[in-house]
Order: C-alpha cells, then structure tokens, then sequence
C-alpha cells in the first residue's frame, strides 16, 4: 500500500518567515482580533486540504523535533522491531481459554509477526502467522497493532501493556470476543489514534494512504492555506494579532479550545449528527458534529475509562470555578503542552499550574502537614490526581483527572470495576440538550459498542416512543430498524420498508438490516434488493457484498452469487466466510473440487467455522468420503455438543451406511 509522501516547501524562504514571526498568515481586510467564529479562520475553507507535518517542520523545526517524540506523535506506525515497544523475544504466549486458542509475537529481522494455534496435547493441530503492518499506540501504556490486506485494515489479536511489560488480548477481545484478525477499523477508530487518513468512502476500513501518528493537522486544522499565504508573502504579526490562516487552538476560547482535545479524548458511545468522523475542523464547535454518551454509575467517582480525561476534568471543583467567571479559565493546555514527551515534563511543571490558582492571597493552599507532602514530592498531582486503572482497559495506570481531594473514594483494581458496573443512566457529555432521538441512539451506540445488556434497548425503544409522537416513522428509521434489528423484530423492519416508495431511504446500514429482515423470513427477492442498495451506497464494504452473494445464492441467482464471492475474495483473500459461501455455491454449480479447496481455505483461516465445518463434512460424506468427514463432525459437537443435526449426523456416520 501506498503511503502520503509531502513535498518539502522550498527551505530558505519558510525559515525567514520563521525568524520574523512566531506564527505567520494573512491579515484579512477586516480586523479580526478575538473573533473566532467559523467564518473567521480561512483553513475552515473546503479547499483547505492538509499538507503533512513534513511541511510544517520548515518553518517550525523546533515544534516538530519535539512533537515527533510525543505521544500523539507517534501514536502509529509502519511495524518494525526497533519502533515497537513490545518484547519479540520468544515471549510467553497468551491463551485464550474461550477460544482454545494460543498467541505468541515474534520477530524476523525487523518484521514482526503474530502466530495463533491450537494444541492438542503437545500436538499442533492449527496454526496461522500475519505478519504485523502497523503499530498503534506510543508504547507509554500500549502498542496495539494491525495487519493491512490490500488496504483493508483490520486489529490484530495481542496487545503489548507497557507499564506491566506483558501481553495480553487486546480489551474487546476478551471474554468470548475475540473477532481474531478480523476486526475492522473504521475511520472513526482510525482518525483518532492517527492522522486523517485517506478513507475510501463506499467501503468500512479501507484506506489509499495513511500517515505515521497524529500530526500537527489534526490540532491546528488543514495547512494548504496557511502554507500558501506565506509562499505569497502574506504576513501576520501575531504578538498582536490571529493569524486566520490556521488555527492556533491556545487562541481559541476555552470551549473550543476543549473541544479540540475532547475530540479523541472524550471516549464513549459517539452518536454522528450525519457527518463524517473527518468532518470536524479545530475551531469548530464539537457538538455541532457529534455527542458523546456515556453512563453514570452508582459510584462514577471509582468508575471511569482510559479516554474520559475532559469528563472527569469537568467533574472537579477546580475547573467549574474556574469555568465560572476567571479571567482564564482551566482547559487542557492549562497543564499539557501537547509538543512535548510527557516524560520530559518536569514534575514541578504541573505543580506550578496548581500554584497558579492555589496561593496565600485566596487562602486555599495545602493543609497537608509538611512531612506528608514531603514524602510524596510536595506533587500535588500524585494526592488529588490518583493514578489508577480504568473499567475498559486492564494492565494500564493512568492519571485520573477528576481532582478531588485525598480519599474521597478509594481506588479499585480494575478487576473490582469491571465487576460492579451497575449503570444509573447514560449522561450527554457535549450536547445539553440532545433530542429523544439522538438519546436513543446513543443507548443504541452503546450497545451495539460497548455491551449486549437489553436494557440499554430498552430505554432506546422509550426515547424513540417520544421522538415518534413529533416525527414520522419514515424519518426516525434508521433508528427505528436499528432498534428492531437487534431486538429481532424482524417483523416490523419489514413493514416499516413497505411504506416507503423509491428514493425515500438513502442510509446503507438501513438497507443492509431490512435485507438481513427479509433474508431471515426466506423472501429472498425484497432481500436482494435491499442488500443490492446497500452495496450501491457502500460498494467496498466487503460484510454487505457478503450478504448480496449470500442473498443471490437462496434467490437462484448462481452465476451472480459466484461473481460476488469472488469480489470480496479478491478485494480480500483472507475473509474466510467469503470462501466458505463460494464453496457452497460451487456445490450447487457441482464443482465439488473447487468447493472442497474453499471450505479448506475457510478452516485454514478460522479452525472453529462451522459452516464451513459442516459443509465440508457433507461433502466428504455425499462423495463417499466418511472417513475424512467423521473427524469434521466430532469437531462440530465439540463447539455444540447438543446440537440436534450434527448428534443425527454422527449417528448416521457410526450406523450400518455411514460405518461403510
């Protein structure tokens, strides 16, 4: 795959600017110091396209050797042995034990590898090795990581935990969730661990190019404006003055300069007001784009997440009063200088960012006894910002931003909170005041993202019951069949799509559960059409061409079906259900060859496909192949043992015809 390579502007010219100025950009024929409004900053421009940090090191050279070595800056990259932080010396393996699975990391020369396997006794009876692509993460408390086939990206099935120097399964893939090496990664995912990537739009995870960690971009905005009006000459002299061809977000008012930090680091269920994750400009007000749900506990104090440092900022005293009239209040660059490798920071930089407030005049100082703040550093930080773990990710300690004071709560393993997460309800982090609508969708979210629990559906199904008394059915849809699909009431899916006529539902994902509807109830013809409109909207998005050739197959539709399956396969060769329904629809073509190999490339992918299973085994069986198909079915009832077919299936193949 191709990556972004930048042209350098022309050295010489863009220094000179430098030395003159400390930012540089034009001044618009009307004065706007202090005006921030969208319309102000030029780089808001659709035009505005992003130029790589490799552009922005000309001028601000001293920036850009510090930020590269920060954690945003390299926060992702192409896997080599000397980038990772990981040990790939034959370290332990890992096991999952839901699975039945082992996964060891190794290394050959600079590229990196995973191989997963199965024992059986000291008998390997499966193995699989990818090679890793990309490294996610600074490696300051994970790397994760990602393999790329033909552009489609997907996460890998091993995390390296920094602090603790182990391995282990990444956070959702634990407990019986594990996707293996294939977990798409969408844009959301990908915009925010990265830099904005070149998404193929029409597909789930596909990229043309991607850049190596989050750069200056994504905080400052797009840079071809601000790079070309200093090319013309076009120059502002910012100890007076914005300069409006980029954003400086340490000028913006402190909502937006918050929204530019809570853009990524205000994680959980993200509800999409119809735009793109890529949408969202620096300056910009989030809420506009997005809200962010996430639940409130009995006890919030102890239960929080790895990215909800703005949510728990905002729960402490010292930042609502500071939002509550200083002259300048708390935000994120109150503390963090996002240029620098928060390892360089001296401890003493954040305790004089407390000192700034806290001083004899206003009599709020430390009533800590000396002896006890000597033996923590006199860190202020280390008493009222506790490091702790978090409820979502295991074997990290991060810094809770809730500042409070010592004991208010005590601090959990992360164990303990995984285990007493009883949700009171779902808080709006950045709308105040979010519709009926757009709270359903984030129990919705939240669900589908976070958890199976059927309550969140629940309460889903009552905000979408207020939002219908003001909007029609036809409107709240997407949401309405969302809500349906899951619950499985495949039957109102399909009544809601007979009322509309043709070109009243644009939404691929609509599209695709009203197939997934009809598919289910065995009318396959509406099924067709509708998994053929989601694949219209969304042509590279190989799970909804999975379903078309599925849906084409049940409806007769053969030579289509095979067409499908074999552009997903060739889009991407390791989507091993893919090969397992081609295999089936060779079988109804009688290509019995051809449909062996694709059930064996299925099981050379994922060892438990059982349908690739059971296909397989009644292929051996129907071409007089018992013997081979015997072991096939033993596997089936050993993932299901009390499944009715396949205890039939191993009676007929021990009785007089299958024994042969």
């Amino acid at each position: 795959m191709s990556r972004a390579i930048f042209r350098r502007v022309p050295g010489l010219f863009l220094l000179l600017l430098a030395v003159l100025f400390t930012a540089c950009g034009r001044t618009p024929d009307t004065k706007l110091t202090g005006d921030t409004s969208a319309s102000s900053y030029l780089n808001f421009s659709p035009e505005a396209t992003n130029v790589g940090k490799e552009t922005c090191k000309s001028c601000h050279p001293a920036q850009y050797e510090t930020y590269i070595k920060a954690q945003m800056g390299r926060s992702f990259k192409p896997a080599t042995l000397s980038a990772s932080a990981a040990n790939f010396d034959h370290p332990a393996p890992v096991y999952d034990g839901i699975k039945n699975l082992y996964y060891q990391a190794f290394h050959r020369g600079q590229d990196l590898f995973m191989r997963e396997y199965r024992l059986a006794g000291p008998d390997t009876i499966f193995s699989r090795v990818e090679q890793i692509d990309f490294i996610i993460g600074s490696g300051q408390h994970t790397n994760s990581h990602m393999m790329e086939v033909n552009g489609y990206f997907y996460q890998m099935p091993m995390t390296w935990y920094a602090q603790e120097g182990i391995w282990d399964l990444p956070p959702k893939f634990r407990g019986g969730n594990s996707k293996r090496f294939s977990r798409p990664i969408p844009v959301a995912c990908m915009s925010c661990h990265n830099g904005l990537p070149d998404f193929v739009p029409g597909s789930e995870n596909r990229y043309t190019k991607v850049p190596s960690g989050i750069d200056c971009e994504r905080c400052h905005g797009p840079g071809s404006i601000h790079v070309a009006e200093k090319k013309a000459g076009h120059l502002v002299d910012v100890s007076k003055e914005i300069d409006y061809t980029i954003v400086n977000p340490a000028k913006l008012p402190p909502d937006l300069q918050l929204d530019v930090c809570r853009r990524c680091h205000m994680q959980g269920a993200a509800v999409w007001k119809g735009k793109s994750p890529t949408d969202f400009r620096p300056g910009m007000k989030l809420s506009d784009f997005e809200n962010v749900y996430w639940p409130r506990f009995p006890d919030s104090t102890t239960h929080f997440i790895m990215a909800s440092h703005p949510d728990r900022l905002a729960m402490s005293q010292c930042f609502r009063q500071s939002h509550a009239g200083a002259a300048a209040p708390m935000t994120c660059l109150t503390c963090h200088n996002p240029h620098l490798p928060i390892e360089t920071v001296d401890v003493d930089h954040f305790r004089q960012a407390c000192l700034a407030c806290h001083t004899p005049e206003k009599n709020n100082l430390c009533t800590a006894p000396d002896a006890s703040r000597q033996a923590k550093g006199d860190n202020c930080v280390t008493c009222h910002m506790p490091t702790s773990g978090s409820i979502d990710i295991p074997h990290v300690r991060i810094t809770d931003h809730y500042i409070r004071i010592p004991g208010a709560a005590p601090l959990l393993s992360h164990e303990a909170r995984t285990k007493t997460q009883n949700v009171v309800r779902i808080a709006s982090l950045l709308d105040e005041t979010p519709s009926f609508r757009d709270k359903a969708d984030g129990y919705l979210t939240y669900y589908s993202e976070m958890t199976n629990n059927p309550v969140m559906l629940d309460s889903a199904a009552m905000y979408l019951e207020k939002a219908r008394r003001k909007f029609s059915d036809k409107v709240l849809a997407p949401s309405l069949v969302r809500l349906w699909f899951w619950q499985k009431n495949y039957a109102a899916i399909r009544k809601l799509a007979a009322s509309f006529k043709e070109g009243e539902l644009d939404d691929a994902w609509t599209f695709y559960r009203i197939g997934e509807a009809f598919l289910s109830a065995g009318q396959t013809r509406p099924a067709v059409q509708y998994f053929e409109g989601a694949v219209k909207r969304e042509p590279q998005q190989l799970r909804f061409l999975n379903k078309l050739g599925t849906a084409y197959s049940r409806n007769g539709k053969i030579e289509k079906a095979l067409a499908t399956f074999d552009r997903i396969l060739q889009a991407n060769p390791k989507f091993d259900d893919a090969y397992n329904n081609r295999g089936f629809v060779r079988v109804m073509k009688r290509d019995f060859a051809g449909a062996e190999a694709d059930f064996k490339a299925a099981l050379q992918l994922n060892p438990d496909a059982v349908l690739a299973l059971a296909n397989l085994a009644s292929l051996y069986f129907n071409t007089n192949r018992q013997a081979e198909s015997r072991p096939l079915v033993q596997r089936l009832l050993e993932i299901d043992p009390n499944d009715q077919e396949y205890i039939q299936f191993m009676n007929i193949l021990n009785g007089p015809v299958g024994g042969g």
